[in-house]
């Protein structure tokens, strides 16, 4: 068997993609499509999904209900508390540090590069009070504006995500300007109060942003953690999956070399259907093309809401047990033999593979003005020794009455499954009418929607009354 674990994320992105939830921004349905495809993958080319049952409690039945399919575990149950308290620690080392306008943490800096997000601060006079601001670097109308709305929209969903677990978060960051001047929260809260032009602060949209970033962190390594643990695989909302590789390579599960060569495998166009990436002695990962499931799944139900049932039922049928039964024996052969023996594996079923998806995308491909729509589907498998400078999990007890679907191997690996989210979003515009069809579940509090900020780059360096470079 072969398992999902799901985080309550990408659920919350599945009900608001349904219009269960009201968003407060156009810019989230992107992100949150792309959500709702990764959960379509995770239903098709898994045998059973899992998640958390730690959602606040008077919508807890609800949403149990509404995804009945999906394996609730109770972390308290089975003495998981103690992965919390690591991936807690983990998180706290994070130190948000903004230098000269710009991340410079190596956390939150490598994040925003991966994504791809040309973003800056700058102090910017309000009510007589120069306050840091965040804007994005470029131009407004533009595909670059457009997707760094996105990105950020499906960043800031993450404080969304923190009150419905009922989690907690930091707005702490460190200021410095571009000379090396550290800005002192004492000496910016006098300058508030005196309302003399001095420099008072963030605002608050910096504020719930640091918090969304701290948030991110901590759920993307606590979802790792618990991976590991469950011997299960992550499939995370695809923001946090951004996140997730970075902390991987900084972690030494993986090379730098392999994560640039997944990531650049993971956004090209590949004419063929799989590609096997091989780092010896660490990593053995296979890649293959699929079509974007959910817009042939709308396409054929004629409204979004009806995907997830689709998709249940096209689970069942032949092309499907067909992959899975294949992805099983790739990984089967890791947790038994090894990397060296999952690596002949790769490659023994690599014909089959892309005969399979080739088929797949033949039977359920989706015609677009630019051809056939194709996402990526990775999984990655790394040994146990590979990922052993990962912070310790503790040990968990064998003889707690763990569910008869979790029953796991001691020396299994885990998986993870990589999309490159700045890559996913734009391809999401290109389903053209079947995009229409995808986003028109969502119910949108457009009262409260406030466009980010813009810099243009030309002005960046430049100061005036209304505005000082950090």
């Amino acid at each position: 068997m072969s398992y999902a674990l799901i985080d309550n994320a990408s659920l919350t992105a599945v009900q608001r993609a349904m219009g269960d939830v009201v968003v407060r921004t156009p810019d989230t349905v992107n992100g949150d499509i792309a959500a709702l495809e990764s959960f379509v993958q995770a239903i098709l080319f898994y045998d059973d999904l899992v998640c958390l049952d730690n959602y606040k409690e008077e919508h807890r039945e609800e949403r149990e209900a509404r995804f009945h399919f999906v394996r609730f575990i109770d972390p308290k149950n089975f003495k998981l508390e103690g992965v919390e308290d690591k991936a807690a620690r983990e998180a706290a080392n994070i130190r948000p540090e903004i230098r000269g306008g710009e991340f410079v943490n190596e956390d939150f800096r490598e994040l925003l590069h991966q994504l791809k997000m040309n973003m800056v601060c700058t102090w910017d006079l309000r009510s007589s009070v120069y306050y840091l601001t965040m804007k994005m670097l470029g131009q407004p109308n533009t595909e670059e504006y457009a997707k760094y709305s996105e990105l950020s929209a499906a960043i800031f969903n993450e404080l969304a995500d923190a009150g419905d677990t009922r989690g907690r978060w930091s707005t702490g960051v460190e200021l410095y300007s571009s000379a090396g001047k550290r800005h002192t929260l004492a000496e910016m809260v006098n300058a508030a109060k005196e309302a003399n032009r001095g420099l008072g602060g963030t605002t608050r949209a910096l504020e719930m942003f640091i918090a969304s970033l701290n948030w991110l962190s901590y759920k993307t390594i606590y979802y790792s953690l618990l991976a590991r643990t469950l011997h299960a695989d992550t499939f995370l909302h695809p923001i946090r999956h951004a996140y997730q590789l970075h902390w991987m390579k900084k972690s030494g599960a993986y090379g730098h070399d392999f994560t640039e060569k997944l990531v650049g495998t993971l956004q090209e166009d590949i004419k063929g259907s799989v590609s096997a990436i091989v780092d010896e002695g660490r990593t053995a990962a296979v890649a293959f093309d699929v079509p974007v499931f959910s817009a042939y799944l709308v396409q054929q139900a004629g409204d979004v809401r009806g995907v997830v049932d689709a998709a249940l039922e096209l689970k069942r049928t032949s092309d499907f047990e067909e992959i899975r039964g294949m992805l099983r024996e790739i990984r089967n052969a890791f947790d038994e033999d090894g990397l060296k023996e999952a690596n002949r594996a790769i490659q023994k079923w690599k014909r089959e593979l892309e005969k399979a998806s080739g088929h797949l995308r033949q039977a359920y491909g989706v015609e677009t003005a630019q051809g056939i729509s194709v996402s990526k589907i990775a999984r990655v498998y790394n040994a146990v020794a590979t990922v052993a400078e990962l912070p310790n999990v503790p040990e968990v007890d064998t003889q707690l009455p763990w569910p008869d679907f979790l029953r796991w191997r001691r020396d299994s690996g885990f998986t993870n499954i990589y999309k490159d989210i700045a890559q996913e979003l734009t391809s999401v515009d290109r389903l053209g009418g079947l995009r229409d069809l995808l986003a028109a579940g969502f119910e949108i509090d457009e009262e409260h929607y406030l466009p980010p900020k813009t810099e243009d780059p030309r002005f960046r360096q430049i100061a005036s009354d209304w505005k000082l470079p950090m």
